[in-house]
């Protein structure tokens, strides 16, 4: 019953705009809050007195001010982080502590509170249907904005909306507010040099944090429209791409699923004898290549667009771009790798796996690990090559290297274990000790750990984690 009495006043959208609306409370100078609903988003707009003294969002997701700051060389990661931890993910609050601390101005304060009121209220005034209503008792509380006069925020939010309008008879309607762009593979951060006005400069800085284009407005302090037409230039100097999200999801988790499958299988062979333990890591870094070259078949940047294509064309295609690769690698370090080819697409090692058919004892061993070494690498270059083509220089891609080199951490501790091995057996027999058999069980694969003490704590995996 209070919070009828509380609510002076509510409506249909379509009925009353929210300009109307906001100019009524307005001349009135009602102080409470103004909840304005459309689907699945609500804005609620404090006064005091007629005039807007706060604003809040639900239903979008709040862009990460600190981290644009960042890619604009205007805040450093570390002091970001600070921040970021304590502010808790408000934004106001953030961008309050970067003033107590002297990082910002309080006018570009003001600014930057006042310009997400004035961009919020624009996306408002554009909704078609949804209601309002306002309630008188919910006193806002006090912020550190100057109280914001409705008739100047609304004069320049309609000026934004007015502006978006025109964007789809401009022939950008393919850009909204949330479309994602981010930089062709190709492009480096060095882009002084071609004939970019600054404000072009900054939109493709953010762009490679694959902000919406919302946020990136937000954080310059731009009309949207600007923003998007600035975004329409590069992508002609095809400079940028817009971002498929769904694929990128997509992309994103089939790479994570391999490199779980990957360490898991690393982990679960790990075999007593040197030999057996040099087979199964060519073994579980084989099929991590060719998991990645299914992978690639699938998002390719190459395949993207040109409709269902056979499993022989993925198959040269997969040929073509990782066979010179392998041939190089044979010819100029590990001869072994000639034995192995491509069959459909993919790598087959048989010729490496069935070697104890032909070759046994210490020339077996050195085959294996010749084999192992060379695998690692070709491994490397497939990833990097594949992501390089698939997502480039970007955030995404920066989130999926980290994960990489946690796994690549592993396996070089495995090759570590076996280089101590091989070290620890020559200092032997160069002590004149007696030669070990062939396939000893050997204490130095399962006991990697007190072998490896001999060199210090460094190649253990916690320590292998720590250096990522």
């Amino acid at each position: 019953m209070t919070e009828q009495q509380d609510r002076i006043m509510d409506g249909d959208l379509q009925t009353l705009g929210l300009q109307s609306v906001l100019k009524m409370l307005a001349l009135s100078e009602k102080t409470g809050k103004l909840f304005v609903y459309s689907g699945p988003e609500t804005l609620s707009i404090s006064l005091r007195k007629g005039k807007i003294v706060g604003l809040h969002e639900d239903g979008v997701v709040q862009p990460d001010v600190l981290g644009m700051l960042c890619l604009m060389n205007k805040l450093d990661p570390p002091r970001a982080q600070m921040i970021r931890e304590q502010a808790r993910g408000d934004m106001q609050f953030a961008l309050a502590l970067l003033v107590e601390r002297g990082w910002m101005t309080p006018t570009e304060l003001q600014r930057r509170l006042e310009f997400s009121i004035t961009q919020a209220v624009s996306h408002a005034l554009r909704w078609v249907n949804g209601r309002f209503a306002f309630h008188r008792q919910l006193v806002p509380l006090e912020t550190r904005m100057q109280p914001l006069d409705v008739d100047s925020m609304l004069l320049e939010a309609l000026r934004q909306a007015d502006e978006w309008e025109k964007i789809g008879s401009e022939g950008l309607s393919y850009l909204t507010s949330a479309t994602v762009v981010r930089w062709q593979p190709e492009v480096r951060r060095d882009v002084a040099n071609i004939g970019l006005s600054r404000e072009s400069i900054e939109v493709l800085c953010l762009c490679n944090g694959e902000i919406p284009l919302r946020a990136i407005a937000l954080v310059l302090m731009l009309p949207e429209a600007r923003v998007a037409r600035v975004m329409a230039h590069l992508l002609e100097l095809n400079l940028i791409e817009v971002v498929d999200t769904a694929l990128e999801r997509e992309l994103q988790e089939d790479l994570s699923n391999i490199i779980i499958r990957c360490n898991t299988n690393l982990t679960r062979r790990r075999q007593s004898t040197p030999e057996q333990h040099l087979l199964s890591l060519i073994t579980t870094l084989s099929e991590c290549i060719n998991e990645l070259l299914i992978h690639h078949g699938t998002y390719a940047r190459g395949l993207r667009g040109r409709g269902q294509l056979s499993p022989a064309e993925r198959a040269r295609f997969l040929e073509r771009l990782f066979s010179r690769q392998l041939q190089s690698l044979a010819q100029q370090q590990y001869p072994i790798l000639e034995t192995a080819t491509f069959n459909y697409g993919l790598l087959d090692c048989t010729d490496v796996l069935t070697l104890n058919k032909l070759v046994k004892g210490e020339q077996l061993e050195e085959f294996y690990w010749e084999a192992v070494q060379g695998l690692s690498a070709f491994l490397s270059m497939v990833f990097s090559e594949l992501l390089r083509d698939e997502v480039g220089n970007s955030h995404t891609g920066h989130q999926i290297t980290v994960a990489w080199r946690v796994f690549l951490s592993e396996v070089d501790h495995e090759l570590q274990q076996y280089r101590l091995y091989r070290a620890n057996k020559n200092v032997q027999q160069s002590r004149g000790y007696a030669a070990q058999p062939s396939s000893p069980q050997l204490g130095v694969v399962q006991n990697w750990g007190s072998l490896a003490g001999t060199e210090g704590d460094l190649w253990s995996p916690d320590s292998q984690r720590r250096l990522i």
